[in-house]
């Protein structure tokens, strides 16, 4: 399954990208501040990055910096900072995205498929519900050891 991380110091934005891209299969890691973030990056694999820049203990720049040091995972930078030095600041960063508050949370998840596409990391066409699977790909539904 795809592993998001999304690092926001706000719960309600967390939240909606939470529940739009759950609803796209996807695994969700919150973080609420940038160096907890780091941390969790440091120890586990995630395979994209939605972070904002304004946060405590660790801003989304020097987040976006730090990650980029340890590996080329896809960032897409979700902020009110909407000015043309800013985004061109997070680009030179290294974020790969650039998405400005207040966002359509549909074109976030076209843009994080697109990120994923574009850095060849499979969407997973599995869904985990409890016990229940269902493949996106197939139309199968498994429960239990994978009973049809």
């Amino acid at each position: 399954m795809t592993k998001i991380m999304v690092v926001d110091d706000e719960d309600h934005i967390r939240e909606l990208i939470r529940l739009y891209l759950d609803d796209e299969g996807f695994e969700i890691v919150e973080k609420s501040n940038g160096a907890d973030a780091l941390e969790y990056a440091e120890n586990h694999q995630v395979d994209l990055v939605i972070l904002d820049i304004m946060m405590p203990k660790l801003d989304g720049w020097a987040l976006c910096k730090e990650l980029r040091e340890l590996s080329d995972i896809p960032i897409l930078m979700i902020t009110s900072k909407g000015e043309s030095e800013d985004k061109i600041k997070g680009f030179r960063l290294g974020t790969d995205d650039y998405l400005v508050k207040p966002f359509d949370p549909v074109e976030l998840v076209l843009r994080v498929r697109a990120l994923l596409k574009r850095y060849r990391i499979a969407a997973s066409n599995i869904i985990k519900l409890g016990e229940i699977e269902l493949d996106r790909k197939t139309y199968q539904v498994l429960y239990k050891d994978g009973k049809e």
